[in-house]
């Protein structure tokens, strides 16, 4: 357990972010060492989003009317901590080839869902040593329907992360980051008196930037994405459906694979 902080000064808050972004980067291999695991991941990226900033609260119109706000998943919130894991190289390109995702990349997926639930419970211990209050919402990552083809969810890690200003989004609606769009983001709603970042400035979409690309329209193998619609969110739901039967994981990551953004802002 790590010393309790006193009260915060400017110089104590700016500890208290870079000691948790030091907790959260050696947890990865504290948890390898812990559970024998083979799967690795890249240093992680983290961002602290305003639990009041305008990109969280219009999330209630543009995602659903049910969507979480961080005050229903902590009383007093103040800052949401999002942070991206990303893959290791040679996982985004053993899913390149064929339609159906790649056992590998499954098993990351499986393996990077595990990790990031231990490491939220281990921050929120620190946490709470610290004299704050943490906590995350227990259906972080479920699908609802809201009616018979509304598919949502009720916890976007990734328009948290964009919020976090952790990347922009790019036209098969992943968030491309400093280290691309291969990976996973979790997230931690907390009390902690830090001061926010903002969302990027730059747009690290190649097509939005200039109208060139669109590598991952091509990738996506059911057609779900087009530069001219919106991404037809049924559609993909029912072949990641299909994909769980025979990998017990909800994955497919083909419009992330291949494409210029897949481990880099291009």
């Amino acid at each position: 357990m790590m010393k309790q902080f006193t009260l915060p000064t400017t110089e104590k808050t700016d500890e208290i972010r870079t000691t948790l972004c030091r907790e959260i980067e050696s947890y990865y291999e504290t948890y390898r060492r812990k559970t024998g695991t083979d799967t690795q991941w890249k240093s992680p990226l983290i961002g602290f989003a305003d639990a009041d900033a305008p990109e969280i609260r219009r999330l209630r119109k543009i995602i659903s009317p049910t969507h979480y706000m961080p005050e229903d998943i902590l009383p007093g919130a103040t800052i949401v901590v999002s942070y991206f894991s990303g893959y290791q190289e040679e996982v985004g390109k053993d899913n390149i080839e064929g339609d159906a995702p790649s056992e590998l990349w499954a098993k990351t997926y499986g393996d990077t869902n595990a990790m990031f639930l231990e490491l939220n419970s281990h921050l929120k211990e620190v946490i709470e040593g610290w004299g704050f209050h943490a906590a995350l919402p227990e259906d972080y990552g479920t699908i609802g329907t809201l009616g018979p083809d509304r598919i949502y969810s009720n916890w976007s890690q990734r328009h948290i992360a964009y919020a976090a200003g952790l990347g922009t989004f790019g036209i098969n609606n992943m968030l491309i980051t400093l280290n691309g769009t291969c990976g996973r983001f979790f997230s931690l709603v907390t009390d902690l008196p830090v001061l926010p970042d903002r969302p990027a400035v730059r747009e690290n979409c190649i097509y939005k930037r200039s109208g060139k690309c669109g590598a991952c329209i091509r990738r996506c193998p059911i057609g779900a994405l087009s530069a001219e619609s919106p991404f037809i969110r049924e559609k993909c739901y029912t072949k990641l459906r299909v994909h769980e039967k025979t990998l017990k994981e909800k994955v497919c990551g083909k419009c992330t694979v291949g494409v210029p953004c897949t481990f880099r802002a291009p």
